[in-house]
């Protein structure tokens, strides 16, 4: 489409193009930074001015970069990239009357972009504060999971135990009886032994008594 002075205006498919990014990303960049995008509506089309696309290359390049949208908010008013106002000046005149209803706009849309870096603001805070939770959620998993390991740490020796107070008790049950046997077999030999004595005390011939 030709827009006023032969300008191509440009669709979201050839923003995504001369972007090379995803049309996803395109479209969350345009959300996020409506303010500063300068459109055309013919219907229920939306075009996009050529000057969109310096708009976008810079949010891509901020990005890129990692930085937080307050930043990029605060980098786009400083570089004189100017708020969108054509669309909502109509509405401003009807209810400002004679006031100069792109001043008043102008005013509108700074205070709508101190809002909108407030609310960038409170979503970093959000998601650090999830980030924290995930990492505070990690680290009871961690910890869940290094108690479990001692827990079976703890059985597996009790179970050790448990089989060597067993095979002890069979060994020194063993040795018992066998002392036993060894103990019984002395006092037979003892026995013996005290009996032959005695017979040996006796004249030979009240042995064969």
């Amino acid at each position: 489409m030709d827009g006023a002075g032969g300008r191509t205006m440009l669709r979201k498919k050839d923003l995504v193009e001369v972007l090379g990014v995803a049309k996803s990303t395109v479209a969350d960049w345009i959300s996020e930074f409506q303010v500063f995008i300068p459109i055309i509506k013919e219907g229920a089309l939306t075009y996009y001015k050529p000057e969109s696309v310096n708009v976008l290359q810079t949010i891509k390049t901020m990005r890129e970069q990692n930085m937080p949208k307050s930043e990029i908010y605060a980098v786009l008013q400083q570089r004189g990239f100017p708020i969108t106002i054509s669309e909502a000046e109509e509405d401003v005149q009807k209810v400002l009357g004679k006031l100069d209803a792109r001043k008043q706009l102008l005013d509108v849309m700074n205070q709508v972009g101190n809002a909108l870096e407030r609310l960038a603001d409170q979503e970093e805070t959000i998601e650090h504060i999830e980030k924290r939770q995930d990492a505070l959620s990690d680290q009871q998993k961690f910890l869940s999971e290094r108690q479990d390991e001692a827990d079976g740490r703890v059985t597996e020796l009790e179970q050790l135990v448990h089989q060597l107070e067993e095979k002890h008790k069979t060994e020194l049950e063993r040795i018992a009886q066998k002392f036993e046997q060894e103990l019984e077999a002395a006092r037979m030999e003892i026995a013996s032994t005290k009996a032959e004595l005695e017979n040996r005390k006796k004249p030979w011939w009240k042995i064969w008594r």
